[in-house]
């Protein structure tokens, strides 16, 4: 048992050095400029930048809060599936390149910068709109990281508390990110995706092999009611509607053009021919990341229904549908199922999914407020290190998200999808589609529609306690594109859109 647990360690305690040690040799390059540390140079090929994006979209709400929901939820969870990759197809063979191409001209580093510029601002309300949508929603994302975080390592290590779980996952992040950057967290990520498809592929097959086949699961399922079989829900009318565009099904969607840690992968490209590689490695791992989280969720629950001990405590905590309990379940599978070493390899999968969101969310916040704020607004001189800046900002963010969950544990899926996947996917998800895709858009437009969305989110997740559960982004994301368009159109274009701007070009 000693060598069994020293074995798991040295596997989950190798990794981290790895990660760690990446963010050391990608501080190398990192002061050299402010595009060098926010796009990496915009030197991303199609593979890093494909892994990096694929793995910050997809976070510790996958390898927990998704395997936990379809522990809770049967084969419903598979719903989960187009709900993701049709975001995945339309982000990197639409979004992408037109993004790459006009985030170059203008000279734009960061996503408050491409909204700011595009619509050539003389105030700066959208910078600073966008900055403060960013540092809210990634607050609150960081802290549902830190949370899966604290869930992980309670559950993999004995005697190690939930809060000890946050701290030391907090730790890990901010360590190689504030020595690294943007090309610290792509390179870590692409590691980190890498390792996650393996994990959830390998581990589900090797499950199924492992004397529990398609029919065993199926039994086991069954003796958990019927409604763990059912693939397509027992609705009609509105209710049917609700549950298609839910946060469980094609709603997650509307999320993906909305993510500026993600948006600025497809910044920072070479080329925007790139984007269409980078688009088929995306979707294939997509593809295989979600089905396999929902397969070992669902292979756990039948094994907790057949009496395996170690799912006993998760099963008692799933009275009803939507339960958290289930957010458990791949690493207390891994710790009793698989031999030590590859226990502490899928520790480290879980592990990778929290840190490849986490570390590009806090980097997309740092440079709101270093760039956007500090460097674009105060320092134009550059009188004082925007580096400081930027890595005093990730300390602080990340020590308040820390806060947020240390003294109690969240839903993992929900808090994620329902809080800072809708705030970031309704503010910038319509507006940065328009400001792309439609020369008549205007910043009077632009600040409408982000307004709008971000209002939404929150005041639907509070005051709406309809029969019916209507999910906060797909609402949200119509209303804030509906504003933007209206009121695009009672206002002027901005003068001289299209033209590159030089001197804004000179600023990096």
């Amino acid at each position: 048992m000693i060598i069994g647990m020293t074995l798991f360690y040295i596997a989950f305690i190798s990794y981290t050095v790895l990660v760690i040690g990446v963010g050391v040799w990608s501080s190398r390059k990192a002061s050299r400029s402010d595009e060098e540390y926010f796009l990496a140079g915009r030197s991303l090929g199609p593979w890093v930048a494909a892994l990096s994006a694929s793995a910050s979209s997809e976070s510790g709400w996958v390898t927990l809060g998704l395997v936990g929901f379809a522990f809770a939820d049967g084969v419903q969870a598979y719903w989960i599936l187009p709900g993701g990759l049709l975001g995945f197809l339309f982000n990197w063979f639409i979004l992408a390149g037109k993004l790459r191409e006009t985030s170059g001209s203008l000279g734009a580093v960061t996503i408050p910068d491409y909204l700011a510029l595009r619509f050539r601002e003389r105030l700066p309300i959208i910078r600073l709109m966008s900055v403060v949508v960013i540092l809210i929603a990634m607050m609150l994302y960081c802290a549902a990281q830190f949370a899966a975080a604290g869930k992980a390592f309670h559950a993999s290590f004995d005697g190690m508390s939930y809060q000890w779980g946050v701290v030391l996952g907090a730790a890990i992040v901010l360590i190689y990110v504030t020595l690294g950057g943007f090309r610290a967290a792509c390179w870590t990520d692409l590691l980190q995706g890498l390792l996650m498809v393996g994990v959830l592929v390998i581990f589900p097959l090797w499950l199924l092999m492992s004397g529990n086949g398609i029919q065993v699961i199926h039994d086991g399922l069954a003796k958990g009611g019927d409604h763990l079989l059912e693939f397509w829900p027992n609705l009609t009318g509105p209710a049917l509607f609700g549950f298609l565009i839910g946060s469980g099904a094609l709603g997650v969607n509307f999320g993906y053009p909305g993510q500026p840690h993600v948006l600025v992968r497809f910044m920072a490209l070479r080329d925007r021919r790139e984007a269409y590689l980078g688009g088929v490695i995306a979707f294939v791992w997509a593809l295989l990341v979600l089905t396999g989280a929902v397969t070992i969720g669902l292979i756990a629950r039948a094994l907790a229904e057949d009496g395996a001990p170690w799912a006993q405590e998760m099963l008692a905590g799933v009275p009803v549908q939507g339960s958290a309990a289930g957010e458990y379940a791949l690493v207390a599978a891994a710790r009793a199922l698989v031999p030590p070493m590859l226990g502490g390899l899928i520790l480290a999968a879980v592990l990778s999914a929290i840190c490849s969101t986490a570390d590009s969310q806090l980097v997309v916040a740092s440079s709101a407020a270093a760039n956007d704020v500090y460097a674009r607004l105060i320092d134009r001189r550059r009188r004082f290190s925007h580096a400081i800046v930027n890595r005093v900002t990730i300390f602080l963010l990340g020590i308040v998200a820390v806060l947020l969950v240390i003294d109690q544990e969240v839903n993992i899926y929900k808090y994620v999808l329902e809080y800072g996947w809708a705030i970031l996917g309704a503010s910038f998800g319509p507006q940065v589609i328009l400001a792309a895709f439609w020369k008549r858009a205007t910043a009077a437009g632009c600040i409408a529609g982000m307004a709008s969305g971000f209002l939404t989110v929150l005041l639907w997740k509070h005051f709406y306690d309809g029969e019916i559960p209507i999910y906060n982004l797909p609402l949200a994301f119509v209303v804030a594109i509906v504003m933007n368009v209206l009121v695009s159109l009672m206002t002027r274009v901005p003068t001289g859109y299209g033209k590159t701007n030089s001197s804004i070009q000179g600023v990096s």
